[in-house]
């Protein structure tokens, strides 16, 4: 169970729910305590723009990328995780990955 402790030691649940495009889930699920599901047809197009827009409604948030930028930087991305999962065959600790995101975040001016 993902959770994550607030103030007062409450716990707050925040996530997001994709579903897929034109899917039953849609109406089962809609407005499931507040949380409206994202619909998405199971592309990397679809998926970022829900991604990105639910992330910028995050109290912390600070900057958020639009998608077409995040989507720009994706091959790039792409790219250098296959050359760390050569390095590591194919066991790239995920400190690395998510590093490896943000030097090109930062390198694109996106942080």
């Amino acid at each position: 169970m993902a959770q994550r402790f607030g103030p007062e030691g409450k716990e707050n649940h925040d996530w997001l729910l994709l579903v897929p495009l034109k899917s039953e889930y849609a109406r089962y699920l809609s407005d499931l305590a507040g949380f409206d599901p994202k619909q998405n047809d199971g592309t990397v197009e679809t998926i970022v723009p829900a991604v990105m827009s639910w992330l910028a409604t995050r109290p912390d948030a600070v900057r958020v990328p639009p998608p077409n930028e995040v989507l720009d930087a994706l091959p790039v991305f792409q790219e250098e995780k296959v050359r760390l999962e050569k390095a590591w065959r194919g066991e790239v600790p995920w400190a690395d990955i998510v590093l490896l995101g943000m030097r090109i975040a930062r390198d694109r001016g996106l942080l």
